[in-house]
């Protein structure tokens, strides 16, 4: 699992990049419903994929893993309530989604505390997670 650390952390920091292109492309110009929709949809895939990580690690090497599956699900399902709450409730959505990222990368190392992940994916986990919540910062600052 873990066996190439160059590409992984390349299409990791390339996976916040639309983050940063939507959330400064409020301010250069882009439609701000059409930047911030994509923005929240983006988000919402993001934040699913990395649930599934989640939930195929503990899968693969957790004794009990019952409360980080839930967790896995739990974060799915908040994104996805983000992604449709986004129209009427934007700063929900967007703080909820936020919330997930931060919720993710706990999870993330309290798995890396139990001796299942290398240290370089903890410390790439923590950058990119801090990148894209300065993201939603980013957004939440040009509604």
């Amino acid at each position: 699992m873990y066996q190439n650390q160059r590409l992984s952390t390349l299409l990791t920091y390339a996976g916040a990049l639309p983050f940063w292109a939507l959330a400064l492309g409020q301010f250069a110009g882009l439609d701000p419903a059409w930047a911030s929709s994509a923005f929240i949809a983006y988000g919402t895939g993001i934040s699913c994929f990395m649930a599934g990580t989640i939930w195929s690690q503990v899968q693969i090497k957790q004794a009990s893993p019952g409360a980080f599956l839930l967790l896995s699900n739990g974060a799915a399902l908040a994104a996805i309530a983000a992604l449709l709450l986004h129209h009427a409730m934007p700063l929900v959505a967007l703080i909820l989604h936020s919330a997930v990222f931060i919720t993710l990368f706990f999870a993330d190392q309290r798995i890396h505390r139990d001796g299942d992940q290398p240290h370089w994916y903890l410390a790439l986990r923590r950058n990119v997670t801090v990148l894209v919540v300065i993201a939603y910062g980013v957004v939440i600052l040009a509604m």
